[in-house]
């Protein structure tokens, strides 16, 4: 026989210890969390308003698109519901602060940073593009272009990832050869000097914007190969080293792993992922 009183005093702690907890949750949720979101930000069209060669140029025929990433700035704290919102059901990927950011820093300081770098990125794009067009098309003399010729009209944007589709589009501009050839294409990755072309951050949410712009080929760095995902439909992601391997496969004269891509089928037309050794389309 179980007396009233003892069903009272046995009901009462679990139903304190759910309040509890369910306070707990609510603040946990509501606080701020030292996270950073990214989120896959807007393809912008290179043509006409964005590069522009202010002198001997040639008509452009296609489309080239700069990828961006939206990330939360370094003095934005993330409420907790919002980043667990994000790992289960979001477009975007929650990251510890401390893997983007260096203890101290700010957002003026993150925006000066990004500033230079893009600056950086067009100088390097421009070096780039001159050497590849020494290489391949001799017969144009470019020696005279520099960067008082080159005009970039692009707000709010920074960091060093355009250079890879700053050179493309430059050395479109400077040849007579239809490269683009009526196609949408976007490129994500950094520019040397050399024309060496290297990794990124926010691959995978890079490629969703160029599949929202209606690209159907984005070039990256093979450096970034570990971080795409096993799959890729509706477009095609092709793994590069330099920017002389971008030009060859759009002219359809691939070299290196390029050309085993071809010839095994998985040519210019063929979505997936291309380039990457450990990652098949």
């Amino acid at each position: 026989m179980i007396h009233r009183n003892s069903t009272l005093r046995f009901s009462r702690t679990p139903g304190l210890l759910r309040n509890f907890l369910l306070a707990l949750t609510l603040i946990a949720l509501a606080a701020p969390m030292n996270f950073v979101f990214l989120t896959p930000g807007p393809a912008t069209a290179l043509f006409p308003k964005v590069l522009q060669v202010k002198e001997n140029s040639y008509p452009i025929n296609g489309q080239l698109y700069l990828l961006t990433i939206y990330v939360s700035n370094p003095e934005n704290y993330i409420p907790g519901a919002e980043v667990i919102g994000c790992w289960f059901w979001g477009d975007c990927v929650a990251l510890p602060r401390s893997v983007m950011y260096q203890d101290g820093t700010t957002n003026q300081r993150e925006e000066k940073v990004g500033k230079k770098e893009m600056v950086q990125s067009q100088n390097g794009a421009l070096v780039a593009a001159k050497k590849l067009i020494a290489k391949k098309f001799p017969e144009i003399n470019v020696a005279g272009v520099n960067d008082s010729s080159i005009k970039v009209s692009l707000k709010d944007t920074g960091g060093p990832s355009g250079g890879l589709i700053f050179t493309l589009g430059l050395i479109d501009l400077l040849t007579p050869q239809d490269i683009i050839a009526g196609r949408k294409i976007a490129g994500t990755g950094t520019i040397s000097p050399d024309g060496s072309i290297g990794s990124i951050g926010g691959v995978t949410e890079k490629i969703t914007g160029a599949k929202k712009a209606g690209a159907k080929y984005l070039f990256v760095s093979q450096d970034n190969c570990r971080e795409l995902p096993a799959k890729v439909s509706g477009i095609s992601v092709i793994a590069v080293t330099n920017i002389e391997e971008v030009v060859d496969y759009l002219l359809g004269r691939p070299s290196g792993d390029l050309a085993g891509d071809l010839a095994g089928g998985k040519g210019l037309n063929s979505a997936g992922i291309h380039g990457c050794a450990s990652v098949g389309a």
